[in-house]
Protein backbone atom coordinates (compact mmCIF):
# COMPACT_ATOMS: atom_id res chain seq x y z
CA UNK A 1 0.00 0.00 0.00
CA UNK A 2 3.10 2.31 0.66
CA UNK A 3 4.16 1.51 -2.52
CA UNK A 4 1.46 2.86 -4.64
CA UNK A 5 0.61 6.21 -2.32
CA UNK A 6 4.51 6.54 -3.25
CA UNK A 7 4.04 5.92 -6.77
CA UNK A 8 0.84 8.10 -7.27
CA UNK A 9 2.14 10.96 -5.27
CA UNK A 10 5.85 11.42 -7.45
CA UNK A 11 3.48 10.94 -10.49
CA UNK A 12 1.58 13.83 -8.91
CA UNK A 13 4.23 16.43 -8.21
CA UNK A 14 5.64 15.62 -11.70
CA UNK A 15 2.74 16.60 -13.40
CA UNK A 16 2.39 19.21 -11.41
CA UNK A 17 5.95 20.64 -11.87
CA UNK A 18 5.57 20.52 -15.34
CA UNK A 19 8.03 18.02 -16.17
CA UNK A 20 7.22 16.56 -20.04
CA UNK A 21 9.01 14.33 -21.90
CA UNK A 22 11.72 15.46 -24.66
CA UNK A 23 9.52 14.24 -27.36
CA UNK A 24 6.49 16.70 -27.28
CA UNK A 25 9.24 19.28 -27.10
CA UNK A 26 9.64 19.63 -31.07
CA UNK A 27 7.08 18.29 -33.96
CA UNK A 28 7.76 16.52 -36.76
CA UNK A 29 7.52 18.62 -39.86
CA UNK A 30 7.54 18.12 -44.14
CA UNK A 31 9.01 20.41 -46.33
CA UNK A 32 6.74 21.52 -48.70
CA UNK A 33 8.44 24.31 -50.74
CA UNK A 34 11.86 26.25 -50.25
CA UNK A 35 11.76 30.09 -51.70
CA UNK A 36 14.09 32.55 -50.96
CA UNK A 37 13.25 36.40 -51.16
CA UNK A 38 16.33 39.05 -50.65
CA UNK A 39 18.71 37.56 -48.01
CA UNK A 40 16.30 35.41 -46.58
CA UNK A 41 15.33 32.07 -47.26
CA UNK A 42 11.48 30.96 -46.90
CA UNK A 43 10.74 27.23 -46.18
CA UNK A 44 7.50 26.06 -45.73
CA UNK A 45 6.64 22.92 -43.73
CA UNK A 46 3.60 21.13 -42.67
CA UNK A 47 3.51 18.97 -39.31
CA UNK A 48 3.54 15.32 -40.35
CA UNK A 49 0.83 14.43 -38.38
CA UNK A 50 -2.02 16.39 -40.21
CA UNK A 51 -5.26 14.95 -41.02
CA UNK A 52 -5.60 16.98 -44.26
CA UNK A 53 -2.07 17.65 -46.22
CA UNK A 54 -1.72 21.03 -47.46
CA UNK A 55 -3.90 22.56 -44.99
CA UNK A 56 -1.98 24.32 -42.04
CA UNK A 57 1.22 24.80 -43.92
CA UNK A 58 3.83 27.49 -41.77
CA UNK A 59 6.41 29.58 -43.08
CA UNK A 60 10.18 29.65 -41.59
CA UNK A 61 12.45 32.34 -42.01
CA UNK A 62 16.43 31.37 -42.27
CA UNK A 63 19.06 34.02 -43.01
CA UNK A 64 21.11 33.28 -46.51
CA UNK A 65 24.46 32.85 -44.69
CA UNK A 66 27.57 30.93 -46.16
CA UNK A 67 27.96 27.54 -43.81
CA UNK A 68 30.21 25.02 -44.36
CA UNK A 69 26.80 22.37 -44.72
CA UNK A 70 27.56 19.05 -45.59
CA UNK A 71 25.37 17.51 -48.54
CA UNK A 72 23.20 15.15 -46.36
CA UNK A 73 22.47 18.25 -43.89
CA UNK A 74 20.69 20.19 -46.28
CA UNK A 75 17.27 20.27 -46.46
CA UNK A 76 15.34 18.99 -49.09
CA UNK A 77 11.47 19.12 -49.57
CA UNK A 78 9.35 15.90 -49.19
CA UNK A 79 11.60 15.03 -46.22
CA UNK A 80 10.32 14.68 -42.67
CA UNK A 81 12.35 16.92 -39.72
CA UNK A 82 12.26 17.44 -36.19
CA UNK A 83 11.71 21.31 -35.81
CA UNK A 84 10.78 23.67 -33.17
CA UNK A 85 9.36 26.53 -34.54
CA UNK A 86 8.93 30.15 -33.05
CA UNK A 87 6.78 32.77 -33.79
CA UNK A 88 7.64 36.26 -34.71
CA UNK A 89 4.41 37.31 -34.84
CA UNK A 90 4.16 40.63 -32.73
CA UNK A 91 2.17 39.60 -29.27
CA UNK A 92 -0.63 41.24 -28.42
CA UNK A 93 -1.26 42.95 -31.76
CA UNK A 94 -4.87 43.00 -33.09
CA UNK A 95 -4.81 44.09 -36.65
CA UNK A 96 -6.13 42.97 -40.17
CA UNK A 97 -3.91 44.99 -42.25
CA UNK A 98 -0.37 43.43 -41.27
CA UNK A 99 0.83 42.60 -44.62
CA UNK A 100 4.15 40.60 -43.55
CA UNK A 101 6.66 40.51 -41.10
CA UNK A 102 10.43 42.19 -41.23
CA UNK A 103 13.40 39.59 -40.80
CA UNK A 104 16.82 39.94 -41.25
CA UNK A 105 16.17 43.43 -43.02
CA UNK A 106 13.44 41.94 -45.52
CA UNK A 107 9.86 42.31 -45.59
CA UNK A 108 8.74 38.75 -45.79
CA UNK A 109 4.90 39.62 -47.10
CA UNK A 110 2.47 36.69 -45.83
CA UNK A 111 1.37 34.67 -48.40
CA UNK A 112 -2.62 35.02 -50.15
CA UNK A 113 -2.67 31.16 -49.61
CA UNK A 114 -5.80 30.24 -47.19
CA UNK A 115 -3.67 27.05 -46.06
CA UNK A 116 -0.77 29.11 -44.97
CA UNK A 117 -0.53 30.90 -41.56
CA UNK A 118 -0.09 33.99 -41.64
CA UNK A 119 2.76 34.33 -39.53
CA UNK A 120 6.53 33.76 -39.68
CA UNK A 121 8.66 31.30 -37.93
CA UNK A 122 11.71 30.61 -37.34
CA UNK A 123 13.55 27.31 -35.69
CA UNK A 124 17.04 26.73 -34.04
CA UNK A 125 17.00 23.52 -36.03
CA UNK A 126 18.00 25.36 -39.43
CA UNK A 127 20.92 28.01 -40.65
CA UNK A 128 20.41 28.66 -44.04
CA UNK A 129 19.49 25.81 -45.55
CA UNK A 130 21.39 23.46 -43.02
CA UNK A 131 19.65 21.28 -40.70
CA UNK A 132 21.36 20.96 -36.88
CA UNK A 133 19.66 18.10 -35.40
Amino acid sequence: MKKIIFVVVVSFVLYACGVKPQSTASYNYRITKIDSIENTYLVYAEKVDINIKNTAIIKIASAKAKTNCDRKNLITVDKNYKLKPISLYPKNLVSHNLRGITYNGTLVPFDRDYNIKKDLFITENLKGLCYKK
